[in-house]
C-alpha cells in the first residue's frame, strides 16, 4: 500500500493546549471557604456559650428564689409555733397586765422576772434560730406594740413600735399573721409576725378574742448567702434604696452594721460586710438600679451577676430592695476559649493541609501552579475516551502512552505497550520509509495496515498518524487513528461467538429455556440444546414441528395445562405450572413451567420466554412428605395422651397453635377455640399464669422439662404429668413448644 494513499483524508484535530494556571484562584477560594467555616463555627460556639450562661443565670435566680421562699416559710412556721405556745400566751398576758399596772414602759421587777421566765422558755428555739444566721426574735405587748423581750438584745425593751413598724401595725389591726421585708431603725430583713391571743379565762371553752401581743421572728440576707455558697459556690447580698436606708436606720447602726452606699449612692449595702471578690466587684460596677443579669471580669476571673427585686413594707417609697447574687463562670469561659482554640487550630490545620495538597498536585503536574482544565480540554478528553474509533498516543519509538476504550476493545492491551519498534506495527519496506520521512518532517502519514485484532483474527485498518511537536518544535509524540475496514466481518464473528457461548451456558443449565412469539404459540423460535438430555427431543425437531407442546402433554394433564398456558389469564404476565410431558418412549416426566410474557413499547403481547425444570425429585419428595404427614397425623390423632403445640412470639407472648382429640376431650377446650388464643384468653387467671411460668422455664432451660400440675379447666379439675419440649426455628431461636400431658386422676386416687 502507498504511503500517501490517504493523504487528503480529514484528520480529527486536537484543540490547542489552552491550559491556564489556576492554583492561586483555587487557593484563595479554599482560604475564603475555611475562613467562612471558622466564622460560622465561632458563631455556633458563641451561641452555645450564651445559652449555657443564660441557663446558669436561670439556675442562680431559681436557687435564690428558693432560698428566700424556704426561709420565709421557716420564719412563719417558728412564729406560729411560738404564738400558740401556752407558756408564751400566759407570760405575755401577765406581762401586759403588770406593765399597765406599773405605768407602762418596760415594767419593773415583776416584768423583769416575767422577761427572764419567757427567755428561759424560748431559749432552745432562739439559740438554734439565731446562732450564726443573723436572725432576731422578739415579743411585743399590744396594742401599742411595746417591745417586751428581744432575745437577740435582752437589754433593750419598753419602746413602742406600732408607729414605726407597718408589719406590726397590720397584725394588730387584722388579727392575722403577716410576712414581709421591713427596714427598721436597727435591723432590716425578712420578718414573720404572728398575733398572740389571750389564754382562755377561767378555763372556759369559748376562748378569748383579744390579741395581747405578737411574736416576731426575722432574718437578714445571711441565710440566703450561706445557702447559695453551699449549693452553688455563689454569694449574695441585699441592697436597700438609699432614701429608705438613710431615713429609717440610725446613723450609728449603719456604721456598726456596714450599711454603706454603693455605686452612685442610689442603694445602700445591707450588711454584713462583703468579703467576696466577685460580689465586691459587682457592687463597684453598679450605677443606679442593678440589671436583671450581667457579666464582668474581676481578679482574673469571669463572673455572672443577677438581681431580683424584694418589695419593702413601708409607706415612704415604692422602690424595692434588690437581692444581688454573684457566681463565677470562669469554667464556662475556659470551655468556650478551649472550643474556640480547637476550632481555630482545626481551620488552620485544614487550610495548611489543603495548601500542601494543592502544592503537591502542582508539583506532580510539573508546574508551580495547578492547571485548571478548561471546557475545551474537558470536551477533548471526553471525545477521546468515548470515540468509537480506536485512538492511541505513542512516543517516537512506538511505545504506547495512552489509548482509548475503543482501542483496547479492538487490539487488547498487550500490543500497544510492546516497544519492539515500527515493524511490530506492520510497517515494512517502502511503507516504512514513507512513514519515517513523514514523521521526521512533522507531517501526517496515511496508510493501510493489516493488523491482528483481538476478535476475528487479522484485518485491514486504515491508519492515520499525526506527529505532535514539543516546545522546541520537533516531533515528540504520535497520535494514531485507526479505521476498521473489516468491522462487519469481525462483528459477525463476535456475535456468533457470543451466541455459541450463550448456547453452551444454556445447555449446561438444568432448565430448558424456550421462547415463542405471542401470535404464534404453536411454533417455537428457540429452545436450548439440553432439551435432548432432559426430554429426549432434539431442538430442531421441536422448532420445525408445530404443536409440539400440546402433542407431548400427558392426557390427564392436557386440559389443565392448556388453560394455564393461556397468557391472557396470567396474573402479572407470569405463570407457574406443573404437569407431565411424554418422552419419545412414552414415559411421563414431571416438569415445572415458569413463563413470562414480554410486551412491546405500546403494551401489546410480543413474546413468551419460559423455562422447563425437571421436577421428578420434587414431586417424589412432596409425595413422601404427604405420606409422612398422614402418618404423623394418624399417630397424633390416635394416641391417648393430650398433645398441644404453643407458638413463641416476640415480647414473650405465647399463643396456642393446635392440639389433638385427646387434649380436646381431656380439657374441654375445642381445637377451634384453642387455635390462635393466648393462655390469658381461654384459661382462668391462676391457670394462665401457671402455664406461662412453665413455658418460660422451658425456654430458659433450653431442653425438655417435666412436672406435675393441677389445673381447673372447662372439663373440670385435673391432675397432670406434663412434658414440655422447646423447638428451634431455622435461625436457632425457640419458636415452638410441644407439650404432652398425661392425666393422673387414677394415680392420685390410688395414692389417696
Amino acid at each position: 500500500m502507498g504511503g500517501n494513499a490517504y493523504k487528503d483524508d480529514p484528520v480529527p484535530r486536537l484543540p490547542a493546549d489552552n491550559r491556564r494556571p489556576g492554583l492561586r484562584a483555587v487557593w484563595l477560594l479554599v482560604l475564603v471557604g475555611w475562613l467562612l467555616l471558622g466564622v460560622l463555627g465561632s458563631l455556633v460556639v458563641q451561641r452555645e456559650f450564651e445559652s449555657e450562661v443564660d441557663a446558669r443565670a436561670d439556675r442562680l435566680l431559681g436557687t435564690a428564689d428558693y432560698a428566700l421562699s424556704s426561709r420565709e416559710a421557716e420564719l412563719a412556721r417558728i412564729a406560729r409555733i411560738l404564738a400558740l405556745d401556752e407558756r408564751v400566751r400566759e407570760t405575755l398576758s401577765q406581762a401586759r397586765a403588770m406593765v399597765e399596772l406599773e405605768g407602762g414602759g418596760g415594767g419593773e421587777d415583776g416584768a423583769a422576772q416575767l422577761r427572764r421566765e419567757l427567755a428561759r422558755a424560748v431559749t432552745p428555739i432562739a439559740t438554734e434560730l439565731i446562732h450564726g444566721q443573723d436572725r432576731v426574735m422578739q415579743f411585743h405587748l399590744g396594742p401599742e406594740a411595746i417591745s417586751f423581750l428581744r432575745l437577740h438584745a435582752p437589754e433593750r425593751f419598753g419602746d413602742e413600735l406600732a408607729s414605726l413598724r407597718p408589719l406590726l401595725a397590720e397584725v394588730y389591726r387584722n388579727g392575722r399573721g403577716a410576712m414581709g421585708f421591713e427596714v427598721g431603725r436597727v435591723f432590716s430583713g425578712f420578718r414573720a409576725v404572728e398575733p398572740v391571743w389571750a389564754p382562755n379565762p377561767g378555763g372556759s371553752s369559748g376562748g378569748s378574742s383579744q390579741v395581747i401581743g405578737t411574736v416576731e421572728v426575722g432574718t437578714g440576707v445571711t441565710p440566703v448567702d450561706s445557702y447559695l455558697n453551699d449549693s452553688l459556690g455563689a454569694r449574695a447580698t441585699l441592697l436597700l434604696p438609699a432614701e429608705i436606708a438613710a431615713e429609717n436606720i440610725w446613723a450609728d447602726m449603719r456604721e456598726k452594721r456596714h450599711i454603706a452606699p454603693v455605686g452612685r449612692g442610689d442603694y445602700y449595702l445591707d450588711g454584713p460586710k462583703v468579703d467576696d471578690v466577685g460580689l465586691a466587684a459587682a457592687l463597684r460596677q453598679l450605677e443606679g438600679e442593678p440589671s436583671a443579669r450581667w457579666r464582668f471580669s474581676a481578679d482574673g476571673r469571669e463572673w455572672l451577676a443577677v438581681s431580683r427585686p424584694v418589695p419593702i413594707l413601708t409607706q415612704e417609697s415604692q422602690t424595692p430592695a434588690q437581692l444581688v447574687a454573684v457566681e463565677s463562670v470562669t469554667d464556662l469561659y475556659a470551655a468556650m476559649r478551649g472550643r474556640m482554640a480547637a476550632l481555630v487550630a482545626a481551620v488552620v490545620v485544614a487550610f495548611l493541609l489543603t495548601s500542601l495538597g494543592l502544592w503537591l498536585l502542582s508539583r506532580w503536574q510539573r508546574t508551580r501552579w495547578m492547571v485548571v482544565i478548561d471546557r475545551a480540554e474537558a470536551e477533548r478528553d471526553a471525545l477521546f475516551e468515548l470515540s468509537p474509533q480506536p485512538l492511541e498516543l505513542t512516543d517516537m519509538q512506538g511505545r504506547s502512552l495512552l489509548a482509548n476504550d475503543a482501542f483496547r476493545r479492538t487490539f487488547g492491551v498487550a500490543e500497544p505497550i510492546d516497544g519492539r519498534g515500527w515493524p511490530a506495527r506492520g510497517l515494512e519496506g517502502l511503507q516504512l520509509e514513507a512513514f519515517e520521512r513523514a514523521i521526521a518532517r512533522g507531517e501526517r502519514w496515511n496508510g493501510a495496515l493489516r493488523l491482528p485484532a483481538l476478535q476475528g483474527g487479522s484485518g485491514w485498518f486504515r491508519v492515520q498518524v499525526v506527529p505532535i511537536a514539543d516546545e522546541s518544535g520537533r516531533p515528540a509524540r504520535l497520535w494514531w487513528f485507526f479505521h476498521d475496514v473489516d468491522r462487519e466481518r469481525r462483528a459477525a464473528a463476535v456475535a456468533q461467538a457470543e451466541r455459541d457461548r450463550l448456547d453452551a451456558f444454556l445447555a449446561a443449565s438444568p432448565a430448558v429455556i424456550y421462547t415463542f412469539r405471542a401470535d404464534r404459540p404453536d411454533r417455537l423460535d428457540y429452545v436450548s440444546a439440553n432439551i435432548g438430555e432432559i426430554l429426549g427431543y432434539t431442538p430442531d425437531a421441536l422448532i420445525d414441528g408445530p404443536d409440539w407442546w400440546e402433542q407431548t402433554l400427558h392426557p390427564d394433564d392436557r386440559e389443565r395445562a392448556l388453560q394455564e398456558g393461556d397468557f391472557t389469564r396470567w396474573q402479572g404476565d407470569r405463570k407457574r405450572s406443573r404437569y407431565r410431558l411424554l418422552r419419545p418412549d412414552g414415559s411421563p416426566l414431571w416438569v415445572t413451567d415458569h413463563a413470562r410474557l414480554l410486551r412491546d413499547v405500546e403494551g401489546r403481547p410480543e413474546r413468551i420466554v419460559g423455562a422447563l425444570i425437571d421436577s421428578r425429585e420434587t414431586v417424589a419428595l412432596e409425595a413422601r412428605l404427604a405420606e409422612s404427614e398422614r402418618l404423623y397425623r394418624s399417630v397424633v390423632e390416635g394416641v391417648e395422651e393430650a398433645i398441644f403445640v404453643v407458638g413463641v412470639e416476640s415480647g414473650g407472648v405465647f399463643r396456642f397453635i393446635t392440639s389433638n382429640p385427646a387434649h380436646e376431650h381431656a380439657t374441654g377446650l375445642s381445637r377451634e377455640q384453642l387455635a390462635g388464643a393466648t393462655p390469658d384468653e381461654i384459661l382462668p387467671p391462676d391457670a394462665a399464669a401457671h402455664v406461662q411460668r412453665q413455658y418460660r422455664a422451658c425456654l430458659q432451660a433450653g431442653r425438655a422439662i417435666r412436672y406435675h400440675e393441677t389445673l381447673d379447666l372447662p372439663a373440670g379439675r385435673g391432675h397432670w404429668h406434663t412434658t414440655l419440649t422447646p423447638i428451634r426455628d431455622e435461625s436457632g431461636e425457640f419458636a415452638l413448644i410441644a407439650g404432652v400431658a398425661v392425666r393422673l386422676e387414677e394415680e392420685r386416687k390410688d395414692d389417696a
